[in-house]
């Protein structure tokens, strides 16, 4: 009982109370628009407009405004609004609302609420977290070159040695949890010591970009003119000597690989960077050596061994050709 009649005490005047609210406020005839009445902000903000159609008073335009949610606020009797940018650059945030009139109409209750700051601030998070994303992004580039110039050949582009040797322990360990061979081949470019002596180590390094080119079986290199697969690891093994990891791949498989190789690397001397090399009688040629585990070897160590082997009968036969391993099979050990 006590706080009913501490609410009878409590008299406001509905017009004060509508006056006192910080934005602006206009009570609008559903049917013709037509503005009844508008608080002190409002006449702040737009001058006396009663009267007068809202869109045309308030937006300037001769018909409802396209953004106008009055329509549905009618129909559903459930707030409405728009977030609109003015011509001169300001938001506003319009909400329409249905309130019963005191004859039993329904009108329309339009609040204005200047939310130029607040969009201001969104635009400036958004910049920034644009700004972030793209620091992001070059941050990431950024560690995937450094981390392609840990284990890439500055020179080739290949895989390095120390990436090789990582490598190859890998996927020994997985040809054998999977059964699947894996096959290594060793290729020496033959007489290259001579390219450096007569032509000079530019046109070596030339010879060795080349090398690069052919191997790199990267998915960013261009398509079929490349020997091997992406799967495929290629490496410069050290000076002129190159290596080519192959998983999955049996030793006949191996071979036919080494034999395209063997043929697309004469054709290197087309390139217009080995010109000097192209326009004296010159041919580039190398040495090839093929292994497979398990039919060669059982270990990395065995399997790389088995390589070279491979790669220097083939130079002890004259170079220029392919060798597969010849030797003992090895001995299984009890535990892979």
């Amino acid at each position: 009982m006590a706080q009913d009649d501490a609410a009878d005490q409590l008299s406001y005047d509905p017009q004060a109370l509508l006056n006192a609210q910080p934005v602006s406020l206009v009570i609008i005839d559903p049917v013709s628009y037509r503005v009844l009445y508008q608080n002190t902000t409002s006449r702040e903000h737009f001058g006396p407009i009663a009267d007068q159609p809202c869109h045309k008073s308030i937006a300037g335009s001769e018909a409802p405004c396209s953004f106008c949610q009055a329509p549905t606020a009618m129909q559903t009797g459930k707030t409405t609004s728009s977030e609109v940018q003015v011509p001169n650059g300001r938001w506003l945030l319009i909400q329409w609302t249905r309130v019963p009139a005191g004859n039993g109409q329904l009108h329309l209750v339009e609040t204005i609420t200047d939310i130029t700051v607040l969009k201001r601030e969104q635009e400036r998070t958004q910049t920034l977290n644009a700004q972030l994303q793209e620091a992001n992004r070059q941050l990431t580039h950024l560690n995937q070159q450094l981390k392609d110039k840990s284990v890439r050949d500055g020179l080739t582009g290949l895989y390095n040695h120390s990436y090789f040797q990582e490598n190859i322990v890998q996927l020994c360990a997985t040809a054998k949890r999977t059964n699947y061979p894996l096959s290594l081949i060793f290729l020496d470019l033959d007489n290259f010591k001579q390219i450096n002596d007569v032509y000079g180590h530019k046109a070596g390094d030339e010879v060795l970009r080349a090398m690069g080119w052919l191997l790199d079986s990267r998915p960013a290199s261009e398509p079929g003119k490349r020997i091997g697969r992406t799967s495929d690891v290629a490496a410069r093994y050290g000076g002129d000597e190159f290596a080519i990891i192959l998983p999955n791949t049996p030793v006949e498989g191996a071979a036919i690989l080494a034999e395209r190789l063997f043929r697309r690397i004469g054709t290197l001397m087309l390139l217009p960077e080995l010109a000097t090399l192209a326009s004296v009688p010159f041919s580039l040629t190398a040495s090839i050596g093929v292994a497979t585990l398990p039919t060669h070897a059982h270990s990395p160590t065995e399997l790389i061994l088995a390589a070279d082997r491979a790669l220097y009968a083939a130079k002890a036969a004259g170079r220029n050709c392919i060798r597969l391993f010849v030797g003992p099979a090895p001995v299984k050990p009890a535990r892979c």
